[in-house]
C-alpha cells in the first residue's frame, strides 16, 4: 500500500516537472520538487531492497532510505518556500527575506543530516542484525521534530505575512492559502513520526517515515496539480489569468504602461487610455497638405 502512495507521489512530481517545462515556467521551486522526486525514487527502490535483501545490500539500502527521507522532507519545504518567493519577487524586502530563509533551511538540513549520520554511525551493533536498521535516540527525534516544526511555522507565518500586507490577485491568494494548509499537514505527519521514535516497534516507525515522505511529496506537488486541474475544469483554456498562476505581482500598474497603436503609416504612442472613436482624425490629410504647399 505504501508503495502505491509513494508511486503516486512520484507520478505527481513527474507531471509537475513536465507541465512546468511545457509552459516554459520552470523555476527554482520546480527544481527543488524535481530533486525531491528523484530522492523519492531512490527511497522507494531502497525500501524494497532493504525489505528483500540481507547482509551488505540491506545495510546500504538502509543508509539510502535514511538519507533520502531526510532530503525529501527538507527539499519539499524548500520547494514551498521558493513558491512563496516567486509570488513575493516584486517586493524586494520579502523576496530577500525568502532567500535568507532558503539559506537557513539548507544549512539546517545539512546540520541535521550530519548529526543523524554521526549518531547512526556511532552505534555499530545494528550492523549485526538479521535485517540491519538503526533506531535514532530520543534526543535526535526531538531535534528533528523541533527543526521541522520551526520550518513549518516559518512557512505559515511567511504565507500569512504575504496575504496580510500584499494586494494579491485571487489566483495567487488561493495558492498561498494552499501553502498555508499544506505546511500544517506536513507538521502533523512530522509529529506522528516523532512519536513513533519513542516506541519500541521499528515497523511502526517505518510506516510513519513512509507516510511523512509520501505526504511531503504529494503536498508539495499538489500546489501545481490542483491549480492546473482548476484551470482546465473551471476556466477557458486561453484565460490570461492562469498563464502564470504563481508569477510575481506586476510592479507597474496598467495605467502606466505605454500603448502603441499603428494606423497605416503612422504610429502613435500614448501614455494613457484615451478614446479612439475616430482614429482617422489622428492622421493628417495628405491632400490638404499638398494643396497648402
Amino acid at each position: 500500500v505504501m508503495s502505491v502512495v509513494q508511486g503516486m507521489a512520484i507520478a505527481l512530481t513527474i507531471f509537475r516537472v513536465s507541465f512546468r517545462l511545457h509552459i516554459r515556467r520552470f523555476w527554482w521551486e520546480d527544481a527543488w520538487a524535481a530533486t525531491a522526486g528523484s530522492c523519492g525514487i531512490a527511497y522507494l527502490v531502497g525500501s524494497w531492497v532493504h525489505l528483500l535483501s540481507r547482509g551488505t545490500a540491506c545495510v546500504v539500502s538502509f543508509w539510502v532510505t535514511t538519507i533520502m527521507s531526510t532530503c525529501i522532507n527538507w527539499f519539499t519545504r524548500m520547494s514551498i518556500l521558493f513558491a512563496i518567493a516567486r509570488v513575493a519577487r516584486s517586493t524586494q524586502r520579502l523576496y530577500r527575506l525568502s532567500m535568507g530563509l532558503a539559506i537557513l533551511f539548507f544549512l539546517t538540513e545539512g546540520v541535521l543530516m550530519a548529526q543523524k549520520v554521526r549518531e547512526i554511525e556511532s552505534n555499530s551493533e545494528w550492523y549485526q542484525l538479521p535485517c540491519p536498521s538503526c533506531h535514532v535516540g530520543h534526543s535526535m527525534a526531538a531535534y528533528q521534530l523541533a527543526t521541522k516544526f520551526v520550518a513549518d511555522t516559518i512557512l505559515v507565518a511567511f504565507s500569512f505575512r504575504l496575504l496580510w500586507n500584499v494586494n494579491l490577485p485571487s489566483r495567487q491568494r488561493r495558492m498561498i492559502l494552499a501553502i498555508f494548509s499544506s505546511s500544517i499537514i506536513m507538521t502533523m505527519f512530522s509529529l506522528f513520526h516523532a512519536i513513533t521514535n519513542f516506541l519500541v516497534d521499528i515497523w511502526i516507525e517505518m510506516i510513519a517515515v513512509n507516510l511523512e515522505v509520501s505526504s511531503s511529496l504529494i503536498i508539495c506537488n499538489l500546489l501545481v496539480v490542483v491549480t492546473y486541474a482548476y484551470r482546465v475544469l473551471n476556466r477557458e483554456p486561453d484565460d490570461p489569468e492562469d498563464v502564470n498562476y504563481s508569477g510575481p505581482i506586476p510592479s507597474v500598474s496598467t495605467s502606466q504602461q505605454l500603448t502603441t497603436i499603428t494606423l497605416g503609416f503612422v504610429t502613435e504612442t500614448s501614455t494613457s487610455f484615451h478614446s479612439l472613436d475616430s482614429p482617422a482624425a489622428s492622421v493628417p490629410d495628405r491632400k490638404e497638405d499638398m494643396r497648402s504647399v
